[in-house]
């Protein structure tokens, strides 16, 4: 009974400490892993790893109660867009109708009392939408949105909003499935107070109280330039490679071009990329299949849809934390990819990538008011004619005592003459 008494615990001990060290040499070198994982990972699995709906998911969601009181609501468990589609998997026959609206009964009926709504960061157009609950409603007109508002009442219909042109349109289903979607948002949910007003005829989020917001730090994972070396000109016969000071960059013989940058960025170019087409919602389907064959599977982890530029043919995907966008990951957020003279196609993305959360042991940082943000921007010598939008958001920042350890701090980022700009920055540097 001794002996076993002594050796299950050495045993014990001796398997945690192997697993320690395996996770450590992941995280210190995980190229090491990648490495291993390309061998087993194929377009199918990347792309079934994170489905369509998921990227192209609405990102943030606001309850708006009897009283007309609104709320964000942030869970730190579960993602709450991803729970509330699920709910809203199993709607049949809908039936389509466009509603008379204008600037002022617009902003009404985002402010409809007793509801759920869903954001979208830009208009998608909702043969992309229907993707986020299975496609139900892939036989509707196909008309830009940027939010879904499910009522909570016995009326099962489900709003959609276009921000562009005041558009409001009624879907009406056999049931809403208001209890499961009210469950959803009433489980262990962080609410902060706001309401939805207009910024230059513009709907924005206001946040009229000041409120605390958690920081997170990162740990990431450097994917090594061979994976893509290997992944995007591993067909070619003759490659060549120029180093430079600040930047390594591979041409080959079919005109691609493969650039990183020190800092993790990467740039890749294809004169070549076969058929693309213009239309938007094709676009953004061939964009997900690319991005899904482009990245390690767990790069699209937390990135979703965050912009799409019609006359420049591009789109943008962030990294988001509880529904919150990161910027400066790279000046053009997770991944974008460009159609370059209607003939090229472009990516820009980053080697760098979040993978675990770990506790900074930071307080919560305290947020002023847009109201505030505002005043203070003008008192810089801001237009106020030139802000389009205000984001809360996370900045990414690199930690100077470790290559693999970032801290995401919360912040306000404007969107100023069609830029998005960090609120701080904006004070200390003044307008351009």
């Amino acid at each position: 009974m001794k002996i076993k008494y002594f050796i299950l615990p050495a045993l014990l001990t001796i398997a945690v400490v192997v697993s320690f060290a395996l996770s450590a040499s992941i995280l210190i070198n995980p190229a090491h892993y990648d490495r291993s994982s390309q061998k087993v990972s194929t377009q199918s699995s990347q792309i079934d790893a994170k489905p369509m709906s998921t990227i192209y998911s609405p990102t943030q969601v606001i309850r708006t109660k009897e009283s007309g009181k609104q709320y964000v609501l942030t869970n730190q468990s579960v993602n709450l867009t991803t729970e509330i589609g699920q709910q809203m998997n199993n709607y049949k026959n809908p039936k389509f109708t466009e509603v008379k609206s204008d600037e002022e009964n617009y902003l009404k009926y985002l402010n409809k009392d007793d509801s759920v709504m869903l954001n979208y960061p830009d208009s998608l157009n909702l043969k992309i939408v229907s993707q986020y609950i299975s496609k139900s409603f892939k036989s509707l007109p196909n008309v830009s949105i940027n939010r879904i508002m499910i009522p909570f009442d016995d009326s099962n219909d489900i709003y959609l909003f276009s921000d562009h042109n005041y558009k409001v349109y009624k879907i009406h289903v056999s049931d809403t499935n208001v209890k499961g979607i009210q469950k959803v948002i009433e489980d262990n949910v962080r609410a902060i107070p706001v309401k939805m007003k207009m910024i230059n005829h513009t709907p924005f989020i206001d946040f009229y109280k000041s409120f605390d917001m958690p920081q997170y730090g990162y740990l990431i994972n450097r994917t090594s330039q061979n994976y893509y070396v290997t992944r995007l000109l591993s067909d070619s016969q003759d490659i060549s490679v120029k180093r430079h000071r600040s930047s390594t960059v591979y041409n080959d013989e079919n005109s691609r071009q493969l650039s990183f940058s020190n800092n993790g960025e990467v740039n890749y170019y294809d004169s070549h990329p076969g058929n693309i087409s213009t239309n938007m919602t094709q676009f953004l389907k061939d964009s997900y299949q690319n991005i899904s064959q482009l990245l390690v599977s767990d790069t699209l982890a937390n990135i979703r849809f965050f912009n799409y530029d019609a006359k420049n043919s591009s789109v943008v995907y962030r990294n988001y934390v509880e529904g919150f966008p990161i910027f400066d990951q790279t000046p053009y957020g997770a991944i974008e990819m460009r159609l370059v003279d209607n003939t090229s196609l472009k990516y820009n993305f980053s080697l760098n990538t979040l993978q675990i959360p770990v506790p900074t042991g930071r307080k919560d940082t305290k947020l002023i008011t847009t109201d505030e943000l505002l005043d203070s921007l003008r008192n810089h010598g801001y237009s106020a004619n030139k802000i389009t939008d205000i984001e809360l958001a996370y900045q990414w920042s690199n930690t100077k005592s470790s290559d693999i350890l970032i801290t995401l701090q919360p912040t306000w980022f404007v969107k100023y003459n069609g830029k998005y700009m960090n609120y701080t920055q904006m004070l200390s540097k003044g307008p351009q």
